[in-house]
């Protein structure tokens, strides 16, 4: 029994694995530190024509607590398979830390996702 369950939780993580990263779509977070903001600007690209939607999630955690901000919405890939998320730029201070997440979804699945931290 135990070892069923095991194999069957090997199986979810791995067809989680590969929805949360199909092969079809590349996501770049477009991260940038300049002047003391750090620049948020995703590209996805993937097959054309496609309307996708997203969510992007910023996390700063410092010595004054930690806060949370996020947005989301759609992008339609133009005829060459390319899109443009929102940006955000965060005013970074040295003694905070910051993660960024991206997912991009295609009808309630998720097919891209990427994360990064600062510093």
């Amino acid at each position: 029994m135990r070892r069923s369950l095991v194999s069957l939780f090997a199986a979810a993580c791995a067809s989680f694995a590969f929805a949360a990263n199909d092969s079809q779509y590349r996501l770049d977070l477009g991260t940038e530190v300049h002047a003391g903001n750090l620049k948020v600007e995703p590209t996805i690209t993937g097959p054309a024509g496609k309307t996708l939607r997203y969510e992007m999630r910023v996390r700063r955690e410092g010595s004054a607590g930690s806060a949370n901000s996020s947005q989301s919405g759609t992008v339609r890939l133009d005829s060459d398979g390319r899109g443009q998320l929102a940006s955000n730029s965060i005013s970074v201070t040295p003694a905070d830390h910051y993660e960024i997440t991206v997912r991009v979804y295609d009808q309630g699945h998720v097919v891209a996702e990427e994360s990064t931290r600062y510093p």
